[in-house]
């Protein structure tokens, strides 16, 4: 009996432990997740904002921001356009992620362009470096090496393809206006995406081209559209759609059958549609003539 009673008093303070144990696991769960939402909550707050804002489509770009061009020398916006359409890539010159394979799709665009198209004809390539730390020697040699990639492009002159550089103050105002949104990176420079910009002669942003593979047909109407002062969002899924590239990778060729498919299909569609609506009212008019 004696023993019974020991066993069910140690059986309760046992009891009395582990809920007490319980109550403080739960306890401290509550708290870990309250702190960790906490934690989590400050990083999404804290996280810096990057990509491209293309509501600054139609907007206007000051082209009388001076920068230094790859000797040096101050350079406007508008110098640097020669009352041309400006195909504008925002980089930054040591990137060692997507800059580089960026300014080559640019590269790659020329290179399969028609020699009735091109920069210096038609439109400027202008690459500005958004890092305030690079100064116009990176910039020379950067242009150089892209000169340097064109395929029998020889007629292209120098000032038709510019490398410039700027200090803080000027490159914000630029990014700004254009909604292009970077942030600096401990491991990679600078956190930022990819997109060409394009530009009329007085400074509308005319087009935003995302991506590290641009088509020239898109590029062509769009510097065509910038030339004539029109704005418009992308036309890739258009282009990507009418226009197809060539087996052996040397331009592209307007898809006449796909097209032409569509149209007739929309056509028998459109025949159908107004056969059947035909149909259904000539019943309605015979009832009427027997009711009458």
């Amino acid at each position: 009996m004696v023993t019974k009673t020991i066993i069910n008093g140690l059986c309760s303070k046992y009891e009395f432990i582990l809920t007490g144990v319980n109550m403080l696991f739960k306890h401290l769960i509550i708290i870990s997740l309250i702190l960790s939402t906490s934690v989590f909550s400050e990083e999404i707050e804290t996280r810096p904002e990057i990509g491209i804002d293309d509501s600054f489509l139609g907007q206007k770009v000051d082209l009388d921001l001076s920068f230094f061009d790859e000797s040096g020398q101050p350079i406007t916006l508008s110098a640097a356009s020669e009352g041309r359409p400006i195909v504008l890539a925002l980089v930054y010159y040591n990137c060692t992620s997507i800059c580089n394979p960026f300014l080559n799709a640019i590269v790659d665009v020329i290179n399969q362009s028609p020699s009735a198209f091109l920069p210096g004809d038609k439109y400027n390539v202008v690459a500005v470096s958004f890092d305030p730390n690079e100064g116009h020697e990176i910039a020379a040699l950067k242009k150089q090496s892209y000169l340097n990639l064109f395929e029998g492009k020889t007629n292209i002159p120098e000032s038709s393809f510019r490398f410039l550089t700027a200090d803080s103050s000027t490159i914000r105002t630029l990014t700004e206006s254009v909604g292009f949104k970077y942030a600096p990176d401990e491991a990679e420079g600078f956190m930022h995406a990819s997109s060409l910009i394009i530009l009329s002669p007085s400074g509308i942003i005319s087009r935003y081209i995302r991506g590290l593979y641009f088509l020239p047909v898109e590029v062509m109407v769009s510097v065509t559209n910038a030339m004539e002062g029109k704005w418009a969002p992308t036309l890739r899924k258009i282009v990507n759609f009418c226009f197809v590239e060539e087996p052996e990778g040397r331009g592209y060729y307007f898809n006449f059958l796909k097209v032409t498919g569509v149209l007739i299909l929309a056509s028998i569609m459109i025949t159908i549609l107004v056969l059947t609506t035909a149909l259904h009212k000539k019943p309605a008019i015979s009832n009427e003539n027997e009711d009458s």
